[in-house]
């Protein structure tokens, strides 16, 4: 059986995100922690994030080191996003990647139908860069349209990506890994370009990718609760997506999810 490492991309300072955290997040921690010995759920934090709402599962929490952002990226590009998320995803890879066969990397608004995820691992002889959400051969592509390259940017030429292999990104609120490729990422970590949406940073360091079907499945808020609550119920995907949701939607699907848990 793998061993699977969920990594979630965590923070505190939108109530949406203490709600996921408070209900969702320890509730399926305390779960695999029960009765999943081959799956670990890790909650991603930046250096100095006040643990407190963390008390009951402070095993889980893996707390970014790295005080000194700005050696990673130019303070004139860094973002709420940037480079805080990539470098709380690399310093979980390099305390974990011999650890776990597969890592999933995730964020807070997602939910994680954990048997589906289970046996979708087990079923694939071998797992790698891959995820439901993907921008095929249109990384490059994307950075221009969304003007990420010019002279006032962190991009100056798209010359500067050359050096990279990958032209594809998988959405950071879903990507698998296997180990082989957690540990490349750890040992080319000084070549990595924290100054781009971490996502994107870590498909420009992949040449190959795999899209997978079926395997996302996005709620958005303009879905009616009992709409929300029948997709969630029947769909097969591992991975389902709370896209930008209000913290009192949020509340009511997990009121709804208390009566019968089908994340478990």
């Amino acid at each position: 059986m793998k061993k699977i490492a969920i990594l979630v991309i965590a923070a505190t300072n939108q109530p949406v995100y203490i709600h996921y955290i408070k209900n969702y997040w320890v509730e399926l921690i305390k779960h695999t922690n029960e009765v999943k010995p081959n799956i670990d759920v890790f909650l991603l934090l930046e250096n100095g994030t006040v643990t407190d709402i963390f008390s009951d599962i402070l095993n889980n929490v893996i707390e970014d080191k790295n005080s000194d952002l700005d050696q990673l990226c130019n303070p004139q590009f860094q973002s709420s996003i940037v480079p805080g998320i990539l470098s709380k995803t690399i310093y979980a890879l390099e305390l974990l990647h011999d650890k776990y066969d597969v890592f999933f990397r995730t964020n807070l608004s997602s939910l994680i139908k954990i048997s589906a995820l289970e046996d979708y691992v087990e079923s694939k002889k071998m797992i790698a860069y891959s995820g439901g959400m993907v921008w095929n051969d249109a990384l490059r592509e994307n950075l221009l349209h969304y003007n990420w390259i010019g002279p006032e940017k962190c991009i100056k030429s798209i010359s500067e990506l050359d050096e990279f292999e990958g032209d594809t990104f998988v959405s950071g609120s879903g990507y698998l890994l296997n180990s082989q490729e957690a540990l490349s990422l750890v040992k080319r970590r000084k070549s990595i370009r924290y100054d781009l949406p971490d996502d994107v940073a870590v498909g420009l360091m992949f040449a190959k990718h795999e899209i997978l079907k079926n395997f996302s499945t996005i709620i958005e808020p303009s879905m009616p609760l009992n709409e929300i609550m029948r997709i969630i119920r029947t769909s097969d995907s591992p991975h389902i997506r709370l896209q930008h949701l209000p913290v009192s939607i949020a509340e009511a699907i997990w009121h709804e999810l208390e009566k019968n848990p089908v994340w478990k």
